[in-house]
């Protein structure tokens, strides 16, 4: 006799939820790219991209107008605070009626003594710091500004111009430059008042900064450069694009 077997219990398939490798991986990427996307979208809400133009902070940010404008693009952090060695943006309003941002790497800050001098002999620009609180000098190994294309070991000869200008520094106050903000003291340094910075550009010898303007009022500061972007790289046409930065 055959035995008719119910189908009621029988652990029937009744849905396939069989999950293939691809669709694994596909979830995988979907996290990641919206992860990726929350998170440039946040940087965006705090950093600006800014264009910079002109030769005073090269060899570290560099921009030529040849006529296929290369740039480098910076992105600036808005709320960020700003050290020794940041590269920050500067409120240039008042010294030019043509210009209203700068570019500048802080030197010194409020409290901070300062002197610069030139050695022709090793043909080196010498900037000496003594921080507040300190007792001694301490002369700055600065590997970021321009170099002599000949000789790396010696700066580029126009960094002489920094020490000039700065030398000047009692001589300009009837020019509306380094009235305030600063002390001068009788070896010709000056200690930075609080409420001021002291900042340079790297190429020394083309840089209307602190050496020619004086100490500087940290209000002054818009914003800390985290990133710099070189001209030719893809985040950069990227940024170009997505910020209308061109430059005619």
């Amino acid at each position: 006799m055959k035995y008719n077997y119910s189908t009621e219990n029988c652990g029937a398939i009744v849905s396939d939820k069989r999950i293939s490798r691809l669709d694994f991986f596909k979830g995988i990427l979907n996290v990641c790219l919206l992860l990726i996307f929350c998170f440039m979208f946040i940087f965006c809400l705090v950093h600006d991209a800014k264009v910079v133009k002109g030769e005073s902070m090269q060899p570290t940010i560099n921009s030529t107008y040849d006529g296929d404008s290369h740039y480098d693009i910076v992105l600036v952090n808005n709320n960020q605070t700003y050290s020794y060695g940041d590269i920050v943006i500067v409120d240039y309003t008042g010294y030019s009626n043509s210009i209203s941002l700068i570019i500048k790497r802080v030197i010194a800050l409020g409290g901070d003594t300062i002197n610069i001098t030139w050695n022709d002999e090793d043909q080196k620009l010498i900037v000496q710091l003594k921080k507040a609180g300190e007792t001694e000098f301490t002369i700055l190994e600065e590997d970021y500004i321009l170099k002599d294309a000949q000789d790396p070991t010696k700066d580029d000869i126009s960094a002489k111009e920094c020490a000039i200008t700065f030398a000047q520094k009692s001589t300009k106050t009837t020019t509306n430059q380094w009235k305030e903000g600063y002390i001068l003291n009788d070896d010709g340094s000056i200690t930075i008042e609080e409420g001021y910075f002291f900042a340079l550009g790297d190429n020394r010898g083309y840089s209307q900064d602190c050496s020619e303007l004086g100490p500087l009022s940290t209000q002054r500061i818009v914003g800390v450069v985290d990133i710099i972007v070189p001209d030719g790289s893809v985040l950069n046409y990227i940024l170009r694009f997505l910020f209308k930065l061109y430059i005619d």
